[in-house]
């Protein structure tokens, strides 16, 4: 799951870049494995709907109730609700297990402080317009981190999930993959991206062959631990040699609780 945002190479310097290792390109979900059906109950792709029964991934997103979708506003800033649809229930994104749910949206609440350029509140909801069917150990919601929720400490393990692309310029993911990251609170990740960083922002960084890509911005950042839901996949340069930037979710809780009945 590699991929850089390419709006954000504009804005993260060359020092942040030497901070770094070099790399050849573009980063992935570098080095994930397969994930298996039921891995990640609470994981959809967000998909641009071209009707006539077909679609192509954009992001991930995270169910956070019946008929509702998190994900990012880079992602879908650009579509129309009808533009849009999500699968759930599933890894392959072509179905292949048969009783995946596919849904189309009916309307999308960009975050009102969201900033294309800085990429600062970088959320949005995205309300569907046929519920979710949940079973259990298949299809669940996530519990969003209420406010006030501490941050994780420095350097622990986060699961990440997503069909993004697994090299340079390589092609989408048919099947969802999954990696382990470990997470750099604000303070850490700032010495590397310094004020591009935006409030309610972290890191997460991987071994070299390890990290997301393009496609997997939206994606729900978890305690491996314990499964709690922190943050989503916001941005990121490079795949496996760079800290990706992801975003807090518990002090936007009540903006997100807010949205279900906007």
């Amino acid at each position: 799951m590699t991929t850089i945002l390419l709006s954000c190479i504009t804005f993260i310097t060359l020092a942040a870049a030497a901070a770094g290792a070099a790399t050849g390109g573009l980063g992935r979900i570098v080095g994930g494995t397969n994930a298996r059906n039921g891995d990640f109950p609470e994981v959809v792709s967000v998909l641009e709907d071209f009707l006539l029964g077909q679609s192509e991934h954009l992001c991930g997103g995270v169910i956070i109730n019946d008929n509702h979708v998190l994900t990012t506003a880079t992602c879908v800033q650009d579509y129309g609700a009808t533009g849009l649809q999500v699968m759930g229930a599933g890894t392959n994104l072509g179905g292949t297990a048969g009783y995946e749910e596919f849904k189309n949206v009916q309307r999308k609440f960009i975050h009102p402080e969201f900033n294309a350029s800085s990429k600062a509140n970088d959320l949005a909801v995205l309300r569907l317009s046929h519920n979710f069917v949940f079973v259990t150990g298949l299809i669940t919601p996530a519990d969003l981190p209420p406010t006030g929720t501490p941050e994780p400490a420095l350097d622990t393990l986060m699961s990440v999930a997503g069909w993004g692309r697994d090299q340079y310029e390589g092609g989408l993911q048919l099947q969802m993959k999954a990696v382990n990251m470990t997470y750099l609170p604000y303070a850490d990740c700032q010495v590397v991206f310094g004020p591009q960083l935006q409030d309610n922002n972290a890191c997460l960084t991987g071994d070299i062959g390890k990290g997301v890509c393009e496609g997997d911005e939206g994606a729900g950042v978890f305690n491996t631990a314990d499964r709690s839901l922190a943050a989503l996949v916001a941005w990121h340069v490079g795949c496996d040699a760079y800290p990706a930037a992801v975003t807090l979710l518990a002090p936007y809780y009540d903006w997100i609780i807010s949205m279900f009945e906007a």
